[in-house]
């Protein structure tokens, strides 16, 4: 905790017993008021430590809620960027008691700087497009990205490179002399009133604190608010930077918490100012506005516009480019990749980015925390499910750490982990784990987000899966479980029905709950219902994603398991085995733990057709899997980790010289 030095030889350094000292005087009586009042002339250093000290005893809290609430002394300390784990366990801490810090903040700065209403904006935001509607086609770059979708989803992740570079070249700052010559005759920024510098300066530092910190509703009230001034502000010097950099904030905040409605306004927006960006504009900042459009076209499944977006933030990463704005670009990517299947150059950007994050911020900073959570998407996506599960804990290890435990960022490393975990022990039946974390992260978003979230969908979908799981082990031990199966229908159809809300019938997640459904019915031997849920995924991932993705292959092998197991359809199982362990191995290779239950299912084909040689083929190739996972179980032998620390634009021509690691079709087995 504390700034100054520490001496070896004492238990109680001099600067702690100081600060201890300062902060016991401090009560609620009027005696001392005067003392609490005095607080801020300390220099920024020691404040923010006697503001720490203080967030840790009870009977301070309200008191430091009050003077944290001023928008003057916040200031200071957002400011102070060496503070900025302090100021972060501050307001968890604020948090856990019920000091609801961030909201007096978002409306505090509400109150002082927004402006005037004028004409309809208000009314714009209720006839904004659904949240699941293309983007508009308003400019050139955004019916270029709009076109990215049908049948071009099935290019390959060359193809999608090309494109990006080919579609999106306008859209790089260019010289821009009309705009340039406006801008040197505009008003310097320390010509502008001090009230509208203190707008942009205090808007900007604290909407990206409150998204950093977990609040964002609180930050979109801030980021909102500054971005409706900047617009009718009178022209000034770097106004274009200003506004792209806090709509670029803006996308982050509102994409995060799902909200893309207004996520789709402020994409609209970053394409209205694109004719006027010119040259001048700092490639760093360019490269985090294509980022954050990447990330939300993630965040609504449209993965072949997310890729494209993340590739033009790669080309404007600069080696100059700060380590935060270096590590978002790489993390975004990488998702982007993973999502492609393209996991050679995910691995190269993942594995860069928790460096960058480990070294220059440390292991218990956020950054770090971020990097790790993806990076275990990574490993869980290329089958290293047992590395996966250990770097989720932890990254919940340093989130919890950070942010407490009721905490936005803390239930999405809570489910992330619940999903790890379900996803480990399929085969051992023991789901105590993945129970504890998701049960975890659904009470922490019914606190949060209203009771229709996607967010607060996205965790019942996880706690739905685990209890048909748990219902079928009950089952088998002659219990009856119907109630939760029951449940877990109910939670299901509640995800389903938000999700063809949001994002329509032809999304991948949408197709997603279909087939969980499938899986579901299957169990309660609602067998035709079953049919109709798996076909409807297939169909729907197969034109979005291709034939040959691995969410295609998951839904071919659970109608091949309900054609096999239960609707005796054994030539139409067959087939679909066949298609599941195809792009299996495509994708995987042999040890890949998804092919034992396609090896099984043939088997059971084979011997119930007797058709006894394709059935020892089949035995056969399972015993020889067995072995080889056995010698892979604890080891990511595919994508070891990158341990090279790679300068940035060792990464681009890594990133952008990379072939796609392209696996043969895999011949029938020899008789």
């Amino acid at each position: 905790m504390a700034s100054g030095q520490s001496n070896n030889n004492s238990p109680d350094p001099l600067y702690d017993l100081s600060l201890m000292a300062v902060v016991d005087c401090l009560d609620c009586k009027v005696t001392t008021l005067k003392r609490i009042s005095k607080l801020p002339e300390l220099p920024d250093n020691l404040l923010i430590d006697v503001y720490e000290l203080m967030s840790q005893q009870a009977d301070l809290k309200d008191t430091l809620l009050e003077e944290l609430s001023h928008l003057d002394i916040f200031r200071r300390l957002v400011r102070y960027t060496s503070a900025r784990g302090k100021l972060l366990r501050i307001v968890a801490a604020l948090m856990a008691s019920n000091k609801a810090l961030p909201r007096r903040l978002s409306d505090g700065y509400v109150d002082r700087f927004a402006l005037p209403e004028i004409g309809t904006e208000e009314s714009e935001l209720d006839e904004a497009q659904p949240a699941g509607a293309k983007t508009v086609a308003g400019t050139g770059a955004a019916a270029a990205a709009a076109t990215v979708t049908g049948a071009e989803t099935t290019a390959t992740t060359m193809d999608v490179v090309a494109i990006a570079a080919s579609c999106l070249n306008h859209m790089t700052p260019k010289e821009n002399h009309a705009a340039a010559e406006a801008e040197a005759e505009a008003l310097s920024m320390d010509e502008l009133p001090d009230e509208d510098v203190m707008a942009i300066d205090l808007g900007l530092r604290l909407g990206s604190f409150l998204s950093e910190a977990g609040w964002m509703q609180e930050s979109i009230a801030v980021l909102s608010c500054l971005n409706e001034r900047l617009k009718r502000m009178q022209a000034f010097q770097d106004g274009i930077i200003t506004r792209l950099d806090c709509l670029q904030r803006l996308l982050y905040a509102e994409s995060s918490l799902c909200n893309f409605k207004l996520a789709q306004k402020t994409y609209a927006e970053l394409m209205e100012i694109n004719s006027l960006l010119t040259d001048s504009v700092p490639a760093p900042l360019v490269a985090m506005a294509y980022t954050q459009i990447s990330s939300m076209y993630y965040a609504r499944n449209e993965y072949n516009n997310s890729h494209m977006w993340s590739v033009q933030a790669m080309r404007h990463l600069e080696a100059s480019a700060p380590t935060r704005v270096a590590i978002d670009v790489l993390r975004q990517a990488a998702k982007a990749c993973v999502v492609k299947r393209d996991f050679a150059r995910a691995n190269l950007l993942i594995c860069q980015a928790v460096r960058r994050a480990r070294e220059h911020f440390g292991p218990n900073h956020q950054k770090y925390g971020d990097a790790l959570l993806d990076y275990g998407f990574f490993l869980l996506n290329v089958d290293s499910v047992f590395q996966s599960v250990n770097i989720y804990k932890e990254a919940l290890a340093v989130r919890r750490g950070i942010f407490g435990n009721m905490n936005f960022h803390v239930a999405i490393a809570h489910e992330d982990l619940s999903y790890a975990y379900y996803v480990h022990e399929y085969s051992t039946g023991d789901f105590s784990c993945a129970q504890e974390h998701v049960d975890e992260a659904v009470k922490i978003m019914k606190t949060l987000v209203p009771s229709n979230h996607l967010m607060l969908a996205s965790a019942k979908r996880v706690k739905a899966l685990l209890l048909e799981e748990i219902a079928l082990d009950k089952i088998a031990d002659g219990m009856d479980e119907e109630g939760l199966l029951l449940q877990s229908e109910e939670l299901h159809n509640f995800a389903l029905q938000l999700s063809l809300e949001v994002f329509g019938e032809v999304n991948v997640q949408t197709a997603k709950h279909y087939g969980n459904l499938g899986r579901l019915y299957q169990t309660m031997n609602r067998f035709e219902e079953a049919e109709r849920m798996h076909q409807k995924a297939i169909r729907i991932k197969t034109d979005l994603l291709g034939p040959y993705d691995y969410e295609v292959g998951l839904s071919i092998g659970h109608l091949a398991s309900l054609y096999n197991y239960q609707m005796k359809k054994f030539r139409q199982a067959e087939d679909l085995y066949l298609r599941s362990i195809d792009i299996s191995l495509r994708l995987f290779g042999r040890t890949y733990s998804g092919l034992e239950y396609d090896y099984l299912g043939l088997c059971h084909v084979y011997e119930t057709l007797h058709e006894f040689e394709k059935y020892l083929r089949y035995a056969h190739i399972l015993e020889n899997w067995q072995q080889l996972r056995g010698q892979n179980i604890t080891q990511n032998s595919s994508y070891p980790a990158i341990e090279v620390d790679y300068t940035i634009e060792q990464v681009k021509s890594k990133f952008f010289s990379m072939n796609v690691k392209r696996v043969p079709t895999p011949p029938e087995p020899k008789n």
